[in-house]
């Protein structure tokens, strides 16, 4: 059942019982309502969107980002040939890879200083939270280890495995070049979003060590074929001009992994 997972890793987290209850409320009662009302491919779709949207009330700065994530694996994955099943699988995949940031205190993800090596270790146990949370949703299928493994890396320095080159899955690493173009491509309070064209130059740079170059290269076909539709979309930014550190320091990390100039490129 969908929302034992979501509370087993929220009880156990800093939250406790009372925010267990809070976000596994709603997904239940539109998961059991729809199984009720209306067909059961409706009721998946509500099961993603209601942790969709617990994960966006949770960590409000990176609002649409999973549904961006979520086309942009789409578009990888019509460009290599995938049948709709399993395209509409990675959409999934792309909307709820950062599911785990529900086990996560949200004073991490709020906090406006530098984290600490231990607090960084925390917000790196997102993908572990994730996977227990949709371990139970078996309609996801591949999905799964999307969201366990879409911080891994082609050269075997990612997280939480240290996965590398073939052994991490197509849908993850679908996903993490997914992941990355909109990161770098939306707009933050303490930073412009890069322009398309950029943030497909860093991810060809980054090809082979960090991306997978067929998945990179897939997504560059595609885009130049349809466009981004959010690639003139206004700052959607609803915070104070200080963001919060967790968001700055991923950014930072991920220029540090990638090589690029600090506090300008990829987030998680």
């Amino acid at each position: 059942m969908l929302t034992v997972p979501v509370a087993v890793v929220l009880w156990r987290s800093a939250y406790g019982a009372l925010a267990a209850l809070l976000a596994v409320g709603p997904v239940w009662l539109a998961w059991w309502s729809l199984r009720r009302h209306r067909p059961e491919h409706l009721a998946r779709q509500a099961a993603v969107q209601a942790l969709s949207q617990a994960v966006q009330i949770k960590d409000r700065y990176t609002r649409g980002h999973g549904e961006r994530v979520g086309l942009a694996a789409v578009l990888i994955a019509r460009e290599l040939g995938l049948d709709e099943e399993r395209t509409e699988t990675l959409r999934c995949a792309g909307i709820l890879h950062d599911v785990g940031k529900l086990g996560v205190p949200a004073r991490l993800l709020r906090k406006a200083g530098p984290l600490t090596p231990a607090e960084r270790r925390v917000m790196e146990q997102h993908p572990e939270h994730g996977a227990e949370i949709v371990r139970g949703l078996d309609f996801l299928g591949e999905a799964r280890a999307a969201v366990l493994h879409h911080h891994e890396r082609m050269d075997g320095t990612g997280y939480p495995r240290g996965l590398a080159g073939e052994q991490i899955p197509e849908a993850a690493r679908i996903v993490a070049v997914a992941d990355a173009f909109d990161a770098m491509t939306s707009t933050r309070c303490y930073r412009p979003g890069r322009p398309v064209a950029a943030a497909l130059e860093e991810l060809e740079r980054c090809a082979g060590t960090q991306f997978d170059p067929r998945m990179v290269a897939a997504l560059t076909r595609a885009l130049r074929r349809h466009g981004w539709p959010f690639a003139e979309a206004p700052d959607p930014c609803q915070e104070p001009p200080t963001a919060p550190e967790a968001h700055r320091e991923a950014d930072r990390g991920a220029d540090r992994a990638a090589g690029a100039a600090a506090g300008s490129g990829v987030a998680v």
